[in-house]
């Protein structure tokens, strides 16, 4: 064999080298971040109620008050019950997003440089991956999705069922495989195939999928999490800024590791708005043009319309992934193509720098203090039995699931169930605190508070030991934490306070 069939084949040989090499990595990167990765909140809130609830009220009921689908709450039903432990939730994630990585790394029409640092990207690399949340099934599912697009029309059984289990990740991805459902019934209309067996049989599959995603997500009367929300909503147009600053340029300056702020924060902006200038050319070249339009101006619209936090701007960036994905081999013009290569590449090499960052530091420090502030929890209430200790703040329930009970007195009484956070409108207890709330607490004189530092007052914050002294009160324990977003840490700690029996502090 010589000449250019030998050199076909090991050119072929090399390219499956390094892509079993970047999977090798990728995989190596994701299990090393896990392994030293603490859960927060959101994962251990998604833990307790499926440890504690059975399938039908977990799905029919609870997962309602978390704004989403049961698709991932039933999911962590059956690892729970198979045997999996809180400490390693992550390796679901990191599971799923592995594979995702194998099918971009075989599958994306990219260059084989620009399908390796996809892997590097923020949600690829860290977000999605390490921190065990059901975006995990977006790196999955919407790579699929794109795969099996253009035979969608052929082959539409396939590609409704995966559009049908997209539509109940999450909200935002209901959006996305709403479009994607529409436009398989267009085209199949279109190709005069809607009359036949493996059509019909798509289009029930993908609807009844998203009327189940609609009927486990549809908001109870009585669910009290917005008018918590309420006093922290910016106005539309900024959300919707946000989340777009959040799917690709945050920040003109990603090595940064501070909050960015004014021109830095503008120039993400341009660049974002930019990048996406270039996929709408790309998108415009080709057949699916109002489809593909469609599918970020919608969202960025939604993200507006409704309350959009920092973690769904990974859905837009896994949706720009598939409009890419699909329209990539579009007849742009050369110098079109160009940019757009070149603007892809400092999108992957910019969040691999703020991917690095976050996950250097999550190995090194706490992303939550739940665990051992759970310890200190116990201890202190062996050392004091019948003493009353309270809990503030959200993330102060990241200790509940190390706790063999709920210990906290300010909610439920101290009853030993539930150990998760209701988001009931009659739920006195509020995951996210006013100030108000955190000086009535004080005034019922607790003996103890074990308090998330997120959610005391900024006047308090600002003067800790200060102000908790003219209270009554002394620290008694700190437990540092900070968790990452895109490379910037923000400071997760709890702190738990005694109330003072003698010295300056007494009351």
């Amino acid at each position: 064999m010589t000449g250019p069939v030998m050199g076909h084949v090991m050119g072929r040989r090399q390219v499956l080298a390094a892509q079993g090499l970047a999977l090798g990595c990728y995989a190596a990167w994701v299990i090393w971040v896990g392994l030293h990765h603490e859960p927060w909140f959101d994962e251990i809130q998604a833990w307790l109620l499926a440890r504690d609830n059975s399938l039908v009220t977990l799905i029919g009921t609870y997962a309602r008050y978390e704004g989403t689908p049961g698709l991932w709450h039933a999911l962590l039903w059956l690892v729970i019950r198979a045997g999996l432990p809180l400490s390693a939730i992550w390796v679901l994630s990191a599971g799923f997003a592995i594979v995702a990585a194998a099918i971009v790394l075989w599958r994306a029409p990219f260059a084989l440089p620009l399908r390796i640092g996809l892997l590097a990207t923020w949600y690829f690399g860290f977000q999605y991956s390490v921190v065990a949340r059901g975006y995990c099934l977006d790196l999955l599912l919407i790579p699929v999705a794109a795969i099996l697009f253009a035979d969608r029309v052929r082959r539409p059984v396939a590609y409704a069922l995966v559009v049908g289990v997209i539509a109940n990740i999450n909200a935002y991805s209901f959006v996305f495989a709403g479009l994607l459902g529409l436009d398989l019934l267009v085209q199949l209309v279109i190709a005069r195939k809607w009359r036949d067996g493996r059509a019909l049989a798509a289009l029930a599959l993908a609807g009844g999928l998203g009327l189940l995603a609609m009927g486990t997500a549809w908001q109870p009367a009585d669910n009290g999490f917005m008018a918590q929300v309420a006093p922290l909503k910016q106005n539309p147009v900024a959300i919707a800024a946000v989340f777009v600053a959040n799917a690709l340029f945050d920040r003109a300056t990603p090595w940064s590791e501070v909050r960015a702020g004014g021109l830095n924060v503008v120039l993400g902006m341009v660049l974002s708005l930019g990048f996406l200038g270039l996929v709408a050319r790309l998108v415009l070249a080709g057949r699916d043009r109002l489809l593909m339009l469609a599918i970020p101006v919608v969202l960025i619209v939604f993200s507006g319309v409704v309350l959009a936090s920092s973690w769904h701007g990974g859905v837009l960036f896994m949706a720009v992934v598939f409009v890419l994905w699909t329209q990539w081999r579009n007849p742009v013009d050369l110098p079109t193509r160009r940019l757009l290569i070149a603007a892809l590449a400092l999108l992957e090499i910019g969040q691999a720098v703020e991917t690095l960052h976050s996950g250097l530091r999550d190995i090194a420090g706490a992303y939550s203090a739940g665990q051992p502030a759970a310890a200190a929890v116990m201890a202190w209430r062996q050392g004091h039995p019948g003493a009353r200790i309270d809990a503030f703040g959200g993330q102060s329930f990241e200790t509940q699931g190390w706790l063999p009970r709920n210990v906290y007195a300010n909610y439920h009484e101290g009853a030993a169930h539930p150990q998760f956070v209701r988001w009931n409108k009659d739920e006195r207890w509020h995951g996210l605190p006013t100030a108000a709330e955190w000086h009535a607490m004080l005034a019922e004189r607790p003996d103890a508070v074990l308090a998330s530092v997120v959610w005391v007052p900024l006047p308090v914050k600002q003067d800790l030991a200060g102000q908790v002294c003219r209270s009554g009160y002394a620290v008694a324990s700190r437990f540092p934490a900070a968790m990452e977003w895109r490379g910037v840490p923000s400071d997760n700690s709890l702190i738990l306070f005694e109330r003072a029996k003698s010295g300056a502090c007494a009351r």
